[in-house]
């Protein structure tokens, strides 16, 4: 019997009331009676309470107003640790709750951040709030325009940060120039990470997904509530980067996502591939029942156990466990629809199924890059690979993909045949032992397999229905500082777009003399992504974005010129080779393993891998030279 090729392609997840404050003295008059007072900051919120915000000057006028640390559901602690966000009813305060300041992130270690992470914050403000972390974190921020005049039609834009489903926060994502610039609301949003976000009992117990609950109740919030801050309900667009990017997608899979939201960005994740199970979470159902010396069995007990854990001391002692994340949980979850039903692949493959809206996605040139500069160190500062290091990393990481499924059962398999085929589409052709070259093909590689193959596959089959737009961006900052430690070899890696997107070049209190180009990029940027918010379509006037269909794969290349792909600078059959051929050659390696009982005949089977901004990749931990 021979495996589906789904199933073989899955089985490899590619693994992120309280101080008053002066109100604005500036009214409305052609603001209705029946509206929102918005120059007064004041908002009252259904079966909640009132609400006072901030205003934040702005170098023109008007003004930004900020709602910060606004909770949408119960605290998720004590009884309700490792269960669905609580929102009926929702936490509510008598008086006026000052809205003003960050809520604590949600729990994490802070000290983890890695190389794109650290690069990314330097070029923030020096005066980025510090809210520190909770467990009680299911928060979110509200970012909009003075000045609305009685308008109840924006567009509002919700944002999911990174931070490979372990880390992150909403408090470095500041959008008053963005919002300021473009009239749209931004809406930034905590949910629950690592441990806390996603562990599972692989059954009812503790049936996982808590942090992809969170942002659908996150949503809800913003579909009964956001009027009251003069944003459309119907014209709510979720967007996110990396791990907040695969968030996006999966709520385009999700079933319990349904018509909360009508557009949708992912930037630099693949929610396709990255989507574990329950059998692959068993041996760390396993490890962790003995870190904290709780019983096993039955899980009822296990629970309770972790429950009484302090939140600090279990979030620790789990962190050297980086494959956290989402899972297909339709057999875990018998108490209430289950987030993920299906696998994305299936979804994929039956097109009805897929929460169709106009969609825009890409990734960066190079996107692993600063991963492959951290695994060097510092003896091999350009990253050269020799012939013999090459073949090994390729043929090592997709001999331990198939091998692993072995699991010393009677499978039958064939490994060398995929690292084979790998190695060959890969190796530069005529043959070249340009060291330069072999890191470039290497590394494009891993841009083509973890980025840009699921992405451009989750865009063509939106396009079947909808609008889907597809970016790469090759656009590295003018501004010395910007880059002063990623070599030019490193192109645009991970992460790179988020200082346009956030428009850092433009924003006040910097300390960073931003180059002019750089300002005109940041500028691009939020007009085509706000364009994309109002009207479905990011193409602006001096730039035409055509749609991505399966028939037509146009993509846009951003650099300091803005152009459709000529064909030529995109390699179209990469993608091919790794949606199409891929999951066929890995099936035919496996062909005689559809009997093998262990975890890894499961899709989201652990293999070894490190994980980089959202992406699990493997072999770049083997990097030592």
């Amino acid at each position: 019997m021979k495996c589906p090729a789904w199933l073989v392609l899955a089985l490899f997840p590619q693994l992120f009331a309280g101080i008053p404050v002066t109100r604005s003295q500036r009214t409305h008059e052609k603001q209705k009676q029946s509206q929102p007072r918005h120059g007064h900051l004041e908002v009252k919120l259904p079966d909640q309470g009132t609400v006072v915000g901030k205003e934040v000057p702005q170098k023109r006028p008007p003004a930004i107003i900020q709602y910060l640390g606004i909770p949408y559901a119960q605290p998720p602690t004590g009884k309700l640790r490792f269960s669905a966000p609580v929102t009926d009813p929702l936490p509510s305060w008598s008086g006026v709750r000052n809205a003003t300041q960050f809520a604590p992130s949600c729990q994490q270690e802070t000290n983890r951040l890695k190389l794109h992470e650290k690069l990314y914050q330097r070029l923030l403000p020096p005066d980025q709030p510090d809210p520190g972390v909770s467990e009680d974190c299911l928060y979110l921020n509200i970012f909009m325009h003075d000045g609305f005049e009685g308008e109840v039609d924006r567009p509002v834009m919700v944002w999911f940060h990174g931070g490979d489903f372990n880390t992150g926060t909403p408090a470095i994502w500041d959008a008053s120039f963005f919002v300021h610039k473009q009239k749209v609301i931004v809406v930034t949003v905590a949910y629950r990470l690592n441990i806390l976000g996603y562990f599972t009992t692989t059954d009812a117990e503790a049936p996982g997904n808590y942090g992809m609950l969170d942002q659908v109740a996150a949503l809800d919030w913003v579909q009964k509530r956001i009027h009251k801050f003069g944003g459309s309900a119907s014209n709510v667009v979720i967007y996110g980067h990396s791990s907040g990017a695969i968030s996006v997608g999966l709520h385009l899979i999700s079933p319990m996502s349904k018509g909360k939201f009508s557009k949708a960005i992912a930037m630099s994740g693949d929610a396709v591939s990255s989507v574990g199970s329950p059998r692959a979470e068993l041996p760390v159902v396993d490890i962790i029942a003995e870190k904290f010396g709780c019983y096993r069995r039955p899980t009822s007990a296990l629970m309770e156990c972790l429950r009484r854990v302090d939140v600090k001391i279990l979030v620790r002692e789990s962190s050297s466990i980086e494959t956290w994340g989402p899972i297909v949980d339709a057999e875990t979850n018998n108490a209430t629809d289950p987030f993920l039903p299906m696998h994305p692949r299936d979804v994929l493959d039956n097109n009805d199924q897929l929460n169709s809206v106009p969609f825009v996605t890409g990734y960066t040139n190079n996107e692993q890059a600063l991963a492959y500069m951290e695994s060097l160190g510092k003896g091999n500062p350009d990253g050269k690979l020799s012939s013999s290091r090459f073949e090994m990393l390729i043929t090592d990481e997709f001999l331990s993909v198939v091998s692993n499924l072995e699991d010393n059962s009677t499978c039958e398999t064939r490994p060398e045949m995929v690292a084979d085929a790998v190695l060959f589409f890969y190796k530069p052709h005529p043959p070249s032992k340009d060291q330069d070259v072999l890191r470039d093909r290497y590394l494009d590689l891993q841009t083509e397999k973890n980025f840009a193959a699921g992405l451009t596959l989750l865009a063509g089959r939106i396009a079947n229905e909808k609008s889907a737009f597809v970016y790469r961006f090759d656009y590295r900052p003018e501004t010395k500082y910007a880059t002063s430690d990623v070599p030019k070899w490193a192109g645009v890696p991970h992460m790179f777009e988020l200082p346009f997107v956030w428009a850092l070049p433009s924003v006040r209190g910097t300390t960073i003399q931003w180059n002019y180009a750089d300002q005109h990029m940041a500028e691009m940027m939020t007009s085509m992504l706000a364009n994309f918010a109002r009207t479905g379509n990011p193409s602006i006037n001096t730039v035409k974005w055509e749609p991505y269909t399966e028939e037509k794969p146009g993509i846009l290349i951003i650099d300091k010129n803005i152009d459709m792909s000529n064909g030529s600078n995109v390699d179209y059959k990469a993608f091919a080779f790794w949606n199409e051929y891929y999951p066929r050659l890995l099936e035919e390696a496996m062909n005689n393993c559809c009997n093998v009982t262990s975890a890894a005949a499961e899709p989201g089977a652990a293999t070894p891998k490190i994980a980089i901004g959202g992406i699990a990749i493997v072999a770049l931990s083997h990097l030592v030279w």
